[in-house]
């Protein structure tokens, strides 16, 4: 039955209802918006959608009829049209379109949140660091030849003429996934280009891993400017939320500006930046430049690529090698297994100088030196001398081990090959500790940590942490090392705490955090069925997750001794994503991640091809 709602009540509705506090919008393209792409339903939309109510074709409702059923009654009315109109005027009302599609995902983008976590180095002091809020990394789901599994794009790639998406998010949630199908940029300039023809002479045109990262640990800053060298590859399962992921990375590290500002900023952190407004440029090659801000570091303000840090103060050439061999959902693990080269720290079986790291007795192996896990100062041969204390255990299951041991090294000594054991190096190669010098990218880890206090063991009490060996940090400038309040008084930067130094033990382990494709709070993260159940200024996103991705990783030398000292490089790395993934689906008639059009179909030849890309 038709709601007995006209255009002059509706215009009443309005003219009553301009002065009541408005609620979230919309997503541009989104519910009640089958005319126009702002940020919330206008009037016009609310006329085309009781066009559509009283008979008449109106093309945005035809395309995609659940953007114009406002209520999620199944059915488009007057009574749509009225919440519409409510909504785009203030009216304290929710708009709940229940949109389901049978257009299958074809890309997605992931957007980091607050809580990532960056480890790096063995010395600590680079631990704990923010990774940038709000950058984005997109991919597509792989498609393959339906005749041989070869990697395809479209049916001319394939001898069958037919190349098949792997999954499509509906029936089949099990996807390959390759990318990075984002933005390009010059790697020196960080302009915007599509291949290498837009950039200097010499100079390639890459997909980044975000803006520029700012870095500050031991007094010394430094601007990250990472890129992928190579595709990114793995699965992911929409259904269960899990994925594991691998990608070779570049970053090029540059001394940073000044120690509260590593990066060139866009936005200080008095003006609280957001990603998408507009600031100048500080510092960097084009000082006083428009930027857009891309990213927020919680201690440093705005990143952008329109504010790129001088090419002068790259201090590692084309940039170190990072592997992500394993970025999971799940658990990743390593434990360490090459000989430190440190001549205080050379005591280890293979060199027949093997001795506890606690009491200097001679040992042969870590069962020479079984601790009780709840209590790592006694030392046992059977579980009768753990009674309270946990389970009689070698190292790693508990730190102290048959002389010291490191994490990283080198397939075959080669630098652009890092590696924690030869299960990560080509077939045939084997991981060796680094024999470079003078700062070579393949120099060899120094040190398993830099607990000095605590005879370099690591873990006793608490996890990753130091049980005597303390570390100064000013409160409001956690970067910023103290001995006593005057240097953080002095810096405006409140008063000098101290806690037990981070460290990494010989097994370093992560975990992520799995987060299954549905609906999700903008704002809470929490999962949620319409805008009512998020909070203020979130909105319910349907097909998106949350999860936490883990990687760990190695870290070669860059040519600074102040960054490679102050990190404690070469070493570990360890970081733990959080992120927020839109998926995409290619013919909905919406265009986001990586598409360029959406023309509500999947036909190719017509301006807007399979894959929504431009033709």
């Amino acid at each position: 039955m038709k709601s007995k709602w006209t255009l002059p009540a509706l215009a009443l509705l309005a003219a009553a209802s301009l002065a009541q506090p408005a609620l979230v919008a919309a997503d541009p393209m989104d519910c009640g918006q089958p005319a126009s792409g702002g940020a919330k339903p206008t009037v016009s939309d609310c006329l085309a959608i009781l066009k559509s109510a009283v008979g008449q074709d109106v093309r945005g409702c035809a395309d995609k009829p659940c953007i114009c059923d406002v209520n999620g009654d199944g059915n488009i009315t007057a009574g749509d049209a009225l919440l519409c109109l409510g909504f785009s005027v203030g009216w304290p009302v929710l708009l709940n379109c229940k949109c389901t599609t049978g257009a299958a995902c074809t890309s997605a983008e992931l957007t980091t949140l607050i809580g990532s976590d960056l480890d790096s180095g063995w010395t600590g002091l680079g631990h704990n660091a923010d990774v940038v809020i709000g950058s984005t990394i997109t991919a597509r789901t792989l498609r393959r030849c339906s005749d041989n599994d070869a990697a395809c794009v479209k049916d001319s790639d394939c001898g069958s003429n037919d190349c098949k998406a792997t999954c499509d998010c509906l029936d089949d949630n099990l996807c390959d996934i390759t990318g990075p199908t984002h933005q390009k940029h010059c790697v020196t300039t960080l302009a915007n280009c599509l291949t290498n023809a837009e950039c200097p002479v010499g100079v390639s045109c890459v997909a980044t891993f975000g803006p520029p990262l700012p870095l500050s640990s031991g007094g010394t800053p430094a601007c990250v400017v990472t890129y992928f060298d190579g595709l990114l590859s793995g699965t992911a399962d929409a259904g269960a939320g899990t994925g594991v992921m691998s990608a070779n990375l570049r970053s090029r590290v540059h001394l940073g500006e000044l120690l509260g500002r590593p990066c060139p900023r866009c936005g200080t952190p008095a003006q609280n930046p957001q990603v998408g407004q507009q600031f100048t440029c500080e510092g960097g090659q084009t000082p006083g430049a428009a930027c857009t801000v891309e990213g927020v570091s919680p201690n440093f303000g705005g990143v952008s690529h329109d504010c790129a840090p001088t090419t002068g103060s790259n201090m590692s050439g084309a940039g170190l090698t990072i592997r992500f061999n394993e970025v999971t959902t799940g658990t990743t693990t390593k434990t360490a297994k090459l000989p430190c080269k440190n001549y205080s720290f050379t005591s280890n079986p293979l060199s027949g100088t093997g001795k506890c790291i606690d009491d200097d007795l001679a040992c042969s192996s870590n069962a020479d030196c079984r601790r009780c896990t709840g209590d790592p100062t006694t030392a046992c041969t059977g579980e009768a001398q753990c009674a309270g204390k946990g389970t009689c255990a070698e190292a790693p299951d508990q730190p102290i081990s048959c002389g010291f041991w490191c994490q990283c090294g080198f397939c075959n000594n080669n630098p652009s090959l890092p590696c924690f054991e030869s299960g990560d190096c080509p077939q045939g190669q084997t991981c060796q500790v680094g024999t470079g010098t003078n700062n070579a990218q393949n120099s060899p880890q120094q040190k398993p940590n830099d607990c000095a206090s605590d005879k370099n063991i690591c873990g006793m009490e608490q996890d990753e942490r130091c049980a005597q060996t303390l570390d100064g940090r000013c409160s409001l400038q956690e970067y910023r090392s103290c001995n006593d309040d005057s240097t953080c008084q002095s810096n405006g930067a409140g008063v000098c705490e101290f806690d037990f130094r981070p460290c990494f033990e010989p097994r370093i382990s992560r975990t992520g955090v799995p987060s299954p494709l549905g609906a999700y709070c903008t704002d809470t993260l929490a999962t949620c069925t319409a805008n009512a159940d998020c909070g203020v200024g979130g909105t319910c996103a349907n097909d998106t997750s949350v999860p936490q991705t883990v990687a760990l990783f190695c870290v070669p030398q860059t040519g600074s001794p102040a960054i490679n000292n102050a990190a404690g490089i070469t070493g570990p790395g360890a970081v733990a994503v959080k992120g927020f993934i839109r998926v995409c689906r290619c013919g909905d008639g919406a265009i986001g991640c990586d598409e360029q059009c959406d023309d509500a179909n999947t036909v190719n030849g017509d301006g807007c091809d399979d894959y929504c890309q431009d033709e």
